[in-house]
């Protein structure tokens, strides 16, 4: 036994070079999942989340996707590392070795490098565990003082996971080593894999369900369907779609391609796409799993972009005003501005609106808009007034979109309600008992979210027949008043409390830039970015083991096209043609799925998030360009020998 963990060792000591990634990525995924893990075990953060589960339900989800990504990563790294290793092995065996001696020091060496792995990455957990809540509070805007602990929770929790991982693939590698053949391992490079049987079912199924997804998934909001049944129906779609596509669909393309011969029988593209096509069978989980990281890539890191800009635009929903109250008075607004007046603050300005509270009634809809049947109805003139009061973005364009006719209103979503996959477009419904049509539904910003009327939506109606509607109900007066130096006001609205007629309960003071709901936009703002860096490494880790792979293969190949006359140049092209549609074709699909996935989000929001999907494909596509470049050239220098 004593010689076997001799022998690991030393195997991984000469081996460290072509570990050098492998180990990376799990030192990098250590140190993630434990800073994942202990925000679930963090005293301060349990106390600071009570109110926001979300926090937990996002660190916690980003640790379960994490490990499986991280799973089917370290499953195909193994099998490169196995097969790259196959001759070592039959020499081995020449030698007097039996299998299974060899398959427990493999198995031995896998655990040593694990132990490795949670060794190096722990202690670099732990020590950057304190950066990581500073940023992460950061981003959720909470000013908070977090010390430097250990969460023996989450190591707890770390070592299971991780331990339990390393555990299944070093058996994994034993019983495979263990039942290996002596010529096979000797002629491991010679071996060719099972031709891919077409299946035309199978492959435009795969196309019909990734279309079905994309669909579906556009539709929830104008549909109102249920937002998680929804959601998990499109993934799946997808992601059983994805691997159809590239185990069958593909296969029907690139026969169709082979058949054409002034396309295949042209320079060096015969080699390169028969290569493809005879190793489908083998090669089509990775491809789709491929894709399927790409897409989450791309949608974790502009998902991350969109809610940090989102969050930054809707401020304005939430606190529009610095302070607010509700009263008629003119003799009290007086009174309120020479209070502000007086003191260390300078008035910017009040927005004086009326409305009314309405029952609202929808004449051909089951679901459920408005609470109690009540909303807020007011004036075209008032949201007009608000919108250039507040100097709102694209203020014309939109006051055009929404100006009511006199048998329309329009639907304007409340303050309280991030996300909303109500569609109530071209709905009729009856406000205070008079039939409307909604002209449109949108959100802007008109009293906030600080009132006691926040939840409630509101309806905007022609000036002539909310005069007309309002004789029927009580009108309300809102003040919002803008002051400078707004953080530091308590003093004032102290005194502002006193003047106004039960004023703890009319006067409103200011939301803080970021309310509660806005602090979960942070949370996933910032674990999206680290999410984006973890299947960035994933997915060039699992393209290079996979290809490479197939390099080692195509080795012998190779050798025998360079001693017939094929040049170097003419290798590097057929190389770079058939790492092109290997590793370029599931980074399309993927950004095709993360498109579908954005735009399922703008769904959901109602909300446009093209700018950002674009910085997130751009860079996700400068990135890929550099690492195939140089890919490819590891690649033809692996199967040309120079």
């Amino acid at each position: 036994m004593m010689n076997s963990f001799k022998l690991a060792y030393k195997l991984l000591k000469n081996n460290m070079k072509i570990y050098g990634l492998y180990l990376t990525v799990l030192i990098v995924t250590v140190v993630t999942y434990y800073n994942f893990a202990s925000i679930g075990y963090n005293d301060i953060f349990v106390e600071l989340t009570k109110r926001l589960q979300s926090a937990k339900v996002a660190s916690y989800t980003c640790g379960f996707v994490l490990i499986l990504v991280v799973i089917f990563f370290m499953w195909h790294a193994n099998s490169f590392f196995l097969k790259q290793r196959q001759k070592e092995t039959g020499l081995y065996m020449l030698m007097g070795i039996s299998s299974s001696k060899i398959g427990k020091v493999f198995a031995i060496e896998s655990i040593f490098l694990g132990s490795l792995a949670l060794g190096i990455g722990l202690p670099v957990g732990i020590l950057f565990s304190k950066l990581f809540f500073m940023l992460l509070s950061k981003a959720m805007y909470v000013k908070v003082q977090i010390p430097l602990t250990i969460s023996l929770k989450a190591v707890v929790q770390l070592m299971i996971v991780f331990i339990t991982v390393f555990i299944v693939l070093s058996i994994k590698n034993y019983r495979v080593v263990k039942k290996s053949q002596l010529i096979d391992m000797l002629n491991a490079a010679k071996m060719k894999s099972p031709t891919h049987q077409l299946s035309y079912t199978k492959g435009f199924l795969g196309v019909l369900l990734i279309i079905g997804g994309y669909i579906l998934g556009s539709k929830i909001r104008q549909e109102e369907l249920d937002l998680l049944l929804t959601s998990m129906s499109t993934l799946i779609l997808v992601c059983i779609g994805t691997y159809l596509f590239f185990g069958s669909f593909l296969s029907i393309v690139l026969n169709k391609i082979i058949k054409c011969k002034n396309i295949t029988y042209k320079n060096v593209r015969m080699i390169s796409i028969n290569n493809i096509f005879f190793r489908l069978n083998i090669n089509y989980r990775t491809l789709a799993m491929t894709a399927i990281l790409a897409a989450s890539t791309v949608t974790a890191f502009s998902v991350s972009l969109s809610f940090k800009q989102f969050a930054n635009d809707n401020v304005i929903m939430e606190a529009p005003y610095s302070l607010s109250y509700i009263s008629d008075d003119i003799n009290i607004r007086n009174k309120v501005i020479d209070t502000i007046k007086k003191s260390k603050h300078e008035l910017e300005g009040v927005n004086d609106i009326k409305f009314c509270i309405s029952d609202v009634e929808y004449i051909n809809k089951d679901k459920k808009v408005d609470y109690n049947n009540q909303a807020i109805i007011t004036s075209y003139s008032q949201i007009e007034k608000t919108l250039t009061f507040l100097s709102y973005k694209n203020n014309e364009k939109i006051l055009e979109k929404i100006k009511p006719k006199k048998d329309e209103v329009t639907f304007i979503l409340n303050a309280k309600t991030i996300t909303s996959p109500i569609f109530v477009r071209g709905e009729m419904v009856k406000v205070n008992n008079k039939s409307f049509t909604i002209r449109e539904d949108i959100k802007v910003p008109f009293i906030g979210s600080a009132t006691s009327l926040a939840g409630t939506n509101i309806y905007v109606l022609d000036d002539s027949q909310y005069k007309e509607l309002k004789k029927d109900l009580k009108e309300i007066n809102f003040n919002g008043v803008k002051i400078t130096d707004k953080d530091d006001s308590e003093e004032l609205i102290k005194d502002i409390i006193n003047i106004v007629p039960d004023g703890s309960k009319n006067v409103n003071t200011r939301v803080k830039e970021y309310v509660w709901e806005y602090y979960a936009l942070g949370i996933f703002f910032f674990l999206g970015l680290i999410m984006s860096i973890v299947f960035v490494l994933a997915t060039f880790s699992t393209l290079y083991f996979k290809i490479m792979g197939n390099a080692l293969m195509d080795r012998n190949q190779y050798t025998m096209l360079k001693n017939i006359g094929m040049s170097k140049k003419e290798v590097a092209k057929s190389v770079n043609l058939q790492i092109s549609i290997e590793f370029i074709l599931p980074v399309i699909v993927g950004i095709f799925h993360s498109i579908a996935a954005m735009n399922m989000l703008e769904e959901i929001m109602n909300v446009t998030f093209t700018l950002q999907l674009m910085w997130g494909i751009g860079l996700f596509l400068i990135v890929i360009v550099i690492f195939y470049l140089g890919l490819s050239k590891n690649y033809t220098k692996l199967v040309y020998g120079e």
